[in-house]
């Protein structure tokens, strides 16, 4: 059997159980058209290397049970490292995906990009010496905000962090550790974990926003993300919905970043706290408006203040309605909401349930679920990871 060939049936087989779970020497033949005695010989193979184990035994309609096949977890370990506004956080998972150890660290925004780096190299350092590791590190994923050409593993900008242009970092993580890395913008890495392993399961075509601090979107197209010509799709943050509105980090003016994400909530809570609209904000953060956070808002909705409660409905009803015009134009069978705001503010959901059936044609509306995500802040780590696993599983090479 020639080297390449030998080498796509293996891929096709790993990438076959891996989006499966488990499968049968008889499902990789069905599902590949090839005959019984290569997949045999294949999978002999793969499971000598150790890259697939056995699963147990299923009933067959031939009366014979069948062998499943998995992915041995064991085989190898790969980080994760996402880079947010306010955090980084790193996951060391097996090669399913099985999260073993996670770190997280919190870190200001606007920091320069020389402490950020520094930063995520010694979390990712951290990781790769954890005792929860069941086996050699063999790969790093990491996802950042704002243009990331994957290609390259560059990232090429990040607007809110000063400095941050044109980071190689591709080379400069595989420079420090000597792994293979995979580079991938944050929004997508979220929608590539929800596709994998959480609501996103099962549709082809679907949205994932990933509303923090910032807003993102991650687009799936007939399975497959949608990067877009130049790596930048998915910038629904971006969708103008006050030409007159707050400056925006972009140099436009009233994106839906400035009016809806955990930022701009933040500060507008801050002008009402300055301006006496909220007690209860103004006593969780002793009247220090600067301090105030998203989360804090979220606290004072769940105390009932109109104020807090105001802001994100407000913020809701904004984001429902930018959630709409994508579903308009792209018609998927899904659209995901995640991130940080949506883990914790119910307010925000609802108002973005209500407002976005209104504005979506019907006959695009009635083919549509909204679904809550369930992967919680660690979204886009956990992409991370999966993108670190294929690189795995890509690389494994026919002894």
């Amino acid at each position: 059997m020639r080297r390449e060939a030998l080498e796509s049936r293996r891929a096709a087989f790993l990438g076959l159980v891996r989006v499966r779970g488990t499968a049968s020497r008889g499902d990789l033949a069905r599902e590949t058209g090839l005959d019984k005695k290569t997949v045999s010989a294949v999978v002999e193979d793969l499971l000598a290397e150790g890259i697939l184990s056995s699963a147990g035994l299923r009933d067959s309609t031939a009366g014979r049970r069948q062998e499943l096949l998995a992915l041995n977890g064991a085989h190898a370990n790969c980080i994760g490292v996402d880079l947010g506004a306010t955090h980084i956080i790193g996951l060391l998972a097996d090669l399913c995906g099985r999260a073993l150890d996670r770190v997280f660290f919190a870190i200001r925004p606007n920091l320069p990009a020389e402490i950020i780096l520094d930063q995520m190299k010694s979390v990712a350092r951290s990781l790769l010496a954890s005792p929860k590791a069941t086996s050699p590190v063999r790969s790093i994923g990491i996802c950042v905000p704002g243009f990331v050409n994957p290609r390259t593993g560059t990232s090429l900008v990040a607007e809110n962090i000063p400095g941050w242009r044109d980071v190689r970092l591709g080379e400069l993580f595989h420079a420090e550790f000597g792994l293979p890395v995979r580079t991938d913008d944050a929004s997508r890495s979220f929608g590539l974990a929800e596709q994998r392993m959480g609501a996103g399961r099962g549709h082809d075509n679907f949205l994932a926003l990933d509303l923090g601090y910032g807003i993102g979107m991650a687009i799936v197209v007939h399975g497959r993300l949608y990067e877009g010509s130049g790596w930048k799709s998915g910038e629904i943050g971006h969708v103008v919905v006050d030409p007159r509105g707050e400056p925006c980090a972009c140099g436009n003016r009233g994106c839906l970043e400035t009016v809806a994400s955990g930022r701009a909530i933040a500060r507008r809570a801050a002008e009402g706290i300055r301006n006496g609209r909220s007690e209860v904000l103004s006593g969780l953060t002793h009247g220090n408006a600067d301090s105030v956070t998203a989360q804090d808002v979220t606290l004072a909705a769940g105390m009932q203040d109109p104020f807090a409660v105001g802001l994100l409905r407000e913020a809701g009803e904004r984001i429902g309605l930018a959630i709409a015009n994508a579903v308009n134009l792209l018609n998927p069978s899904a659209v995901v909401l995640g991130g940080g705001l949506v883990s914790s503010q119910p307010t925000l959901i609802e108002a973005i349930r209500e407002t976005l059936p209104t504005h979506v044609m019907p006959g695009i509306r009635d083919e549509m679920e909204l679904l809550v995500s369930g992967l919680g802040v660690d979204g886009s780590a956990l992409g991370a990871v999966i993108a670190a696993t294929d690189a795995v599983l890509e690389a494994a090479e026919p002894s």
